[in-house]
């Protein structure tokens, strides 16, 4: 096993994270709502299902590997045609209007595992994950199996970091803040999250072009 996959899954969690949207408003929501602690269970909760997915991913790409050669193409274009969705998605999302929290969810780990349950159950969180390892070019990489496990390690630490770093500051300033300042910066998010996105999209394919 090789330490690369670890620092580099630390990297991939954290460009992955900035991708989802919804999952630092909801820290932040519960941290204005419901304390500094809760909101680290909410992004632990989010940080330990993209270690899982991620994890998967990595297994499926080692999968792939052998096939790298003569289906590189397909690969990619899948890829692509997920990050393509996935960014449609975010532009498309509804604008943030209030980060006021009416549910009943009270106590760290309530929140925790709550949190991770949906996360865990988003449908494109195992595509999406296929789509950034395809657009690093992995599957052209023999990973090997343990090195998945280091390569989910690090996604989960760089994920949690992302959350953490919300969670921190709307404990800071949350209050201090007047509501529609923070919601108008949460929703600048969306253009963030969508431009990488696209990025990654355009990484993904630009092998495909003659000459590269």
């Amino acid at each position: 096993m090789s330490e690369f996959f670890f620092y580099f899954g630390i990297i991939l969690g954290l460009v992955f994270s900035t991708t989802i949207v919804s999952g630092a408003v909801w820290c932040v929501q519960i941290t204005l709502c419901r304390g500094f602690f809760s909101g680290l269970g909410a992004g632990g909760g989010i940080a330990l299902a993209q270690t899982l997915w991620s994890t998967l991913a990595g297994v499926m790409v080692f999968w792939l590997h052998p096939f790298s050669d003569t289906l590189d193409w397909v690969f990619r274009l899948f890829a692509a045609g997920v990050l393509v969705y996935m960014s449609t998605t975010v532009f498309g999302a509804e604008k943030i209007k209030s980060l006021h929290y009416e549910g009943s969810l009270l106590g760290v780990g309530k929140i925790f595992r709550s949190t991770f349950w949906i996360a865990l159950t988003m449908p494109m969180r195992l595509p999406g994950f296929l789509a950034l390892l395809i657009s690093m070019n992995f599957h052209v990489r023999h990973i090997e199996l343990g090195n998945s496990l280091l390569l989910g390690a690090g996604v989960g630490l760089g994920s949690f970091a992302w959350w953490a770093y919300y969670v921190l500051l709307a404990a800071l300033f949350g209050k201090r803040v007047p509501e529609p300042i923070t919601v108008k910066s949460m929703n600048k998010l969306k253009v963030l999250a969508g431009s990488v996105l696209l990025a990654l999209m355009f990484i993904c394919l630009a092998p495909m072009v003659p000459g590269f």
